[in-house]
């Protein structure tokens, strides 16, 4: 018999993350098939059964559930026409449906289903957030429910990261930004605020409440709030998703294509950089040259 075991190993010596150490381990037992003819005839005729309640109409073997019961007149089914609610008093017939919402509650209760569902679709919306972290600087976002701020803003060499060093916002014309309208003051922020109203778009609006919920501590979310300046602006850019009047994939899409284009135009070949700046290296170590002198 094989046993599946994921385990995680403990940060080693060299510094390892406890992520990268993690691994699947599978093992099992060897065993030993005997090949008995005999046994199987046996089997295979029903000879190793018995007689339930000594009625040899109806045999089971020695595991069956049935060979507790004794009388199967309590389980068995009302004849037709008669309901086994009749001669229940008030209070036993609301024994009896609750007793039957716990007896069918694993077939009508899809809530398990339904959480795990929306914790993979926030770690899909976490981990494309992330891929804009290395972009537009490092925010780190977690998804549980924490009674500090999760958010933490670093350098690549943490370093303290300042906000001023964020390009600035440029609402694209096909939002149609109302004048008196408040909008993110970074890209950073914007992507994160179209990102979510995408996310929230494909998904509905009970994932936006569980969303709030878990970054309730998180400053970065402080749209999702009715009372926040930029909530409008979230609502607005929802709307706009929600009727294809705005597609963030498309605009991001066109602004790196004329990026790219641009430094097309812009490019020197890996040589022709090389022989630009040669001067300035020689004339550096001419004057190091003149100075040891």
């Amino acid at each position: 018999m094989s046993y599946i075991n994921a385990y995680k190993n403990r940060t080693t010596n060299n510094g390892a993350s406890e992520d990268e150490k993690q691994t699947l381990l599978v093992f099992g037992y060897s065993c030993k098939l005997f090949k008995d003819d005999e046994k199987a005839l046996f089997i295979d005729q029903g000879k190793h059964l018995i007689p339930w309640m000594g009625d040899d109409t109806l045999k089971i073997d020695r595991y069956d559930c049935r060979g507790a019961l004794s009388d199967l007149k309590s389980v068995e089914a009302l004849p037709f026409g008669q309901s086994r609610w009749e001669g229940l008093t008030a209070d036993e017939k609301k024994i009896e449906q609750l007793c039957d919402e716990e007896r069918y509650k694993s077939l009508n209760d899809k809530s398990e289903e339904e959480s795990i569902y929306q914790e993979e679709e926030l770690k899909r919306l976490h981990q494309a957030l992330n891929n804009d972290e290395k972009e537009y600087g490092q925010v780190g976002y977690k998804y549980e429910d924490e009674s500090s701020n999760t958010s933490e803003i670093k350098t690549a060499d943490d370093t303290e990261y300042d906000p001023e060093l964020e390009e600035a916002f440029i609402p694209p014309r096909e939002l149609e930004i109302p004048s008196n309208m408040h909008v993110p003051p970074t890209k950073k922020l914007n992507a994160i605020i179209e990102k979510t109203a995408l996310f929230i778009s494909k998904h509905g609006a009970q994932m936006e409440v569980l969303l709030k919920a878990k970054q309730a501590h998180n400053p970065q979310f402080e749209f999702l709030s009715y009372d926040r300046p930029l909530y409008p602006y979230y609502q607005h850019v929802l709307s706009a998703i929600r009727s294809c009047r705005y597609n963030p994939t498309l605009a991001n899409d066109s602004a790196e294509d004329s990026l790219d284009s641009s430094n097309e135009e812009s490019y020197l070949h890996p040589s022709l950089l090389k022989s630009a700046k040669q001067p300035e290296t020689v004339g550096a170590l001419v004057f190091l040259l003149l100075q040891n002198v």
